[in-house]
């Protein structure tokens, strides 16, 4: 029996985490081409954002994170329907936005564990 290439419907808390996603995938593309180079050479604390100094890496990958997800949403309808190879390929399109968050996300978890341990660095 042939499989038809039927939509489902997804759940809305599921498109709205892809759209965050987009937004921040905009906001890392807008960050690395203002702050980016700043990011590598400033310490390697601030270099973490950047994934150890590649900028231009983290740039392209947010980028093709945000152009992936953007052209899904034009094809499911803004996440809401989808078939198994909209799903695969939204997966992807994950994978790839948060390779380009993970330099972003660990300089943040760092800077608010260091604030939790040291407490006031300044007096």
């Amino acid at each position: 029996m042939p499989r038809h290439n039927t939509a489902t419907r997804s759940a809305s808390r599921s498109a709205a985490s892809m759209w965050s996603l987009m937004a921040a995938d905009l906001m890392t593309v807008v960050w690395m081409y203002t702050f980016g180079q700043w990011l590598d050479h400033s310490s390697r604390f601030t270099a973490t954002a950047t994934l150890g100094g590649h900028h231009l890496v983290v740039l392209a990958c947010a980028a093709a994170g945000f152009l992936m997800l953007a052209g899904l949403a034009l094809l499911t309808e803004g996440f809401t329907k989808t078939t198994t190879k909209l799903t695969l390929a939204t997966n992807v399109a994950c994978i790839v936005s948060v390779l380009a968050l993970a330099g972003l996300v660990a300089l943040v978890l760092v800077a608010l564990l260091g604030r939790l341990l040291f407490g006031k660095l300044r007096p």
